[in-house]
């Protein structure tokens, strides 16, 4: 039906075009929803005319920037808005879903033969792993961090300063002494100042199969319990974490009003925080409350499906063939072009940015206005490894891709949870957790005095039912 929806709305509009015909000379125009958490960057229509101009002239294609939020993706995704290509990813805009549902547009030959450049660019282990579903290729990866690392954003000079060198890396639970540190010698903010969301990335250390309650630990690799899905209270590593947060919250080292606070603001100088990165990616990071930060590694990397779909693009399976080829052309000049990618990465040189010599490094600088009108995360706009490295960040992408040979790599391959039989069980998990993830994800609530509860409310929403029907199909899709 939705794809039925899509059809018609593509006829219609190719029928309204027919009536005032194109000169032949017109660049092709695609239509791109990008993601965005909250609203559109300021100077999207001032970067939007410089790109065009530079993708008129090499491939004849422009692009209209919609940014939109997973809530909005949603709607419009339901509703049959058109749209030619629109990011894509296992956390927003889900690929599964929709690919499941005939949404995106098939491109296992058209890739191939329309942009062979863009294929070959990209190792074929993401094409077959994270862009494919059922053996068919429906989106076009973005090369970025293809693995899970999770770090700990820590406030360098203050811990310098009381003589706390920071690792390149520690246990989670290593993080006490730091915050205990912390508490002793500064009184304007707490050691570990949280949102209701908690620590980001702090769960990455599994992957998770349906919502917030069944997971495969990455941990679990090799042995007798690998490719075992089970329920949240069963990984050993999230529920010391859980405990260990409560603890912190005990002692005072998180803020009491965690649980119920939306977010920590960027404004804040807050000594922790964490985020899934690379190795290098956070130094002389001073985006959070003006101060310089060093990433410590507590975490990973860990390789899987999801990780490789952290950030792709599909094409609307409404799309003619000549608008699907558009939008195949234009990724593939993000994907060869530095100067195209630069672009749409960081905004108009010398408005937004500058290009600048660190140790014979070509690097970007952001101006004021480029970061405070054209910011975002990297991989929303296209490949990050493409792009160029900034002048307080220079990383190498070989070195990190070379990493990836020692990540822990799941044992699950590319296997996706159809939850269309269990629907409503996994709609009343989703409910039972919502009451309580804010308050687990922030120390707020003890794990061990409230598990029984919750363990009753899961069985009784039917989470074994799930459970029962995840490892039947990851069983058959193994080949068990």
């Amino acid at each position: 039906m939705k794809k039925l929806v899509l059809l018609i709305l593509t006829l219609s509009m190719i029928l309204s075009v027919g009536l005032c015909p194109a000169q032949a000379d017109e660049p092709t125009k695609i239509i791109w929803w990008l993601y965005a958490s909250g609203d559109a960057p300021i100077d999207t229509q001032f970067v939007q005319e410089a790109a065009n101009k530079y993708s008129a002239e090499k491939i004849g294609v422009v692009v209209e920037l919609i940014f939109k939020n997973d809530e909005q993706f949603g709607l419009d995704m339901d509703t049959g808005v058109y749209y030619d290509m629109t990011f894509t990813c296992d956390w927003a805009n889900s690929f599964v879903d929709n690919a499941n549902n005939e949404m995106f547009y098939d491109i296992t030959d058209l890739v191939k033969t329309a942009t062979p450049a863009l294929y070959e660019r990209i190792d074929q282990k993401y094409w077959d792993v994270a862009g494919s579903l059922n053996g068919k290729i429906y989106a076009v990866p973005t090369l970025k961090d293809m693995a899970s690392q999770q770090f700990f954003r820590m406030d360098k000079e203050r811990y310098e300063a009381i003589g706390m060198e920071l690792p390149e890396s520690m246990e989670f639970a290593d993080l006490e002494a730091y915050l205990a540190a912390y508490k002793d010698n500064y009184d304007d903010v707490y050691p570990l100042m949280l949102g209701k969301a908690g620590l980001t990335g702090m769960s990455n250390s599994a992957q998770w199969i349906s919502g917030s309650y069944l997971c495969s630990p990455y941990h679990l690799a090799g042995t007798e319990r690998e490719n075992q899905i089970i329920p949240f209270w069963e990984d050993e590593v999230l529920m010391e974490r859980f405990r260990l947060l409560h603890k912190w919250y005990g002692l005072g080292y998180i803020n009491p009003d965690a649980a119920t606070t939306e977010t920590i603001g960027r404004e804040i100088r807050a000594s922790v925080r964490s985020g899934s990165a690379w190795a290098g990616y956070y130094s002389g990071y001073s985006a959070w409350g003006g101060m310089e930060v060093q990433g410590v590694s507590y975490a990973g990397p860990f390789m899987s499906t999801a990780t490789m779909r952290g950030a792709m693009n599909a094409i609307n399976a409404a799309a003619t063939e000549e608008q699907a080829v558009a939008c195949l052309k234009y990724l593939e000049l993000l994907n060869i072009d530095r100067t195209f990618r630069d672009i749409l990465r960081f905004g108009v040189e010398g408005t937004h940015f500058n290009y600048v010599d660190v140790d014979g490094v070509k690097a970007v600088e952001r101006t004021e206005q480029g970061t405070n009108n054209w910011s975002m995360d990297g991989f929303v706009t296209g490949s990050v490894v493409n792009a160029s490295v900034t002048s307080n960040a220079i990383y190498d992408w070989e070195k990190i891709y070379a990493d990836y040979d020692k990540a822990l790599l799941s044992t699950l391959g590319a296997f996706s949870f159809n939850k269309e039989d269990v629907e409503a069980e996994c709609a009343a998990c989703s409910a039972v957790m919502a009451k309580y993830n804010a308050e687990l994800y922030t120390g707020t609530l003890d794990i061990d005095e409230m598990l029984p509860t919750i363990k009753e409310e899961l069985e009784k929403a039917g989470i074994f039912d799930i459970q029962k029907e995840a490892q039947r199909q990851l069983d058959e899709y193994l080949g068990k």
